[in-house]
């Protein structure tokens, strides 16, 4: 009777002891996980501002000033700017438009469906009001579609925990506009911070050296017909 009761004391001492610690320790991962949040926030802020960065110092904002993209790429001004008009406002924002076909296999022709990335740049010529990512994926033999829409409305600042998602199905919204700080995020399914290293941060790079080739691609067009023009000016001198 007496062993019992000193191994029930014992057993009472030691399990707060082990709640306690294991409490600690998941103290702990949840702080490791917010860390590793705000560290991701802050390489998608640095990375807006490299492309903040390219737009004031280009004229990407101005239809005419771009004649030439990167290969399977698309831009596209709005809202609903005609660029054929000369009555035309500054356009609020640009679209970057990526796509690829989907085929049946890998020597196949056959066309089965095709993804298409959108990338809306919200912008005053200087800054970056907002960014847009519309990912579309249509299988045409599925007769399936699917649409993921992802809002950051301050780009350049704040938490990235309030960047918006919307997943729509077939039709059917399966995520109505959800805060990425809602999404799960704990040590097991750290899903958040997964979307934020592994959507936001590549998307944002490919975002920054598209406009970069856009840019540059073009600037380099520009000098190279005035230098065409120069230099066929100097040749007229001859004669």
């Amino acid at each position: 009777m007496r062993r019992f009761s000193a191994l029930l004391i014992t057993f009472f001492l030691v399990i707060p002891v082990f709640i306690s610690a294991q409490q600690r320790q998941d103290k702990l991962n949840s702080q490791l996980i917010d860390d590793k949040g705000k560290a991701l926030d802050k390489e998608i802020i640095d990375l807006y501002k490299l492309v903040e960065g390219v737009i004031a110092n280009s004229d990407i904002m101005s239809p005419d000033g771009v004649k030439f993209l990167p290969y399977q790429t698309d831009i596209i001004y709005g809202p609903d700017y005609d660029p054929k008009k000369k009555d035309n406002k500054k356009p609020e924002y640009f679209e970057l438009i990526k796509h690829i076909y989907i085929r049946a296999g890998i020597f196949s022709g056959r066309l089965v469906g095709y993804e298409e990335k959108i990338l809306r740049i919200y912008s005053n010529g200087k800054t970056i009001n907002k960014m847009e990512a519309i990912i579309k994926v249509r299988n045409f033999q599925e007769q399936s579609e699917e649409i993921l829409t992802v809002v950051d409305s301050s780009p350049t600042s704040g938490s990235k925990d309030n960047i918006i998602l919307t997943h729509v199905r077939n039709g059917r919204t399966v995520v109505d506009k959800k805060k990425l700080g809602d999404i799960l995020n704990n040590i097991d399914l750290p899903i958040a911070n997964e979307i934020k290293s592994d959507f936001m941060i590549p998307t944002l790079v490919t975002l920054y050296k598209n406009i970069l080739f856009i840019t540059e691609v073009n600037l380099k067009n520009s000098k190279d017909v005035d230098a065409n023009v120069a230099d066929f000016l100097k040749k007229s001198t001859f004669y």
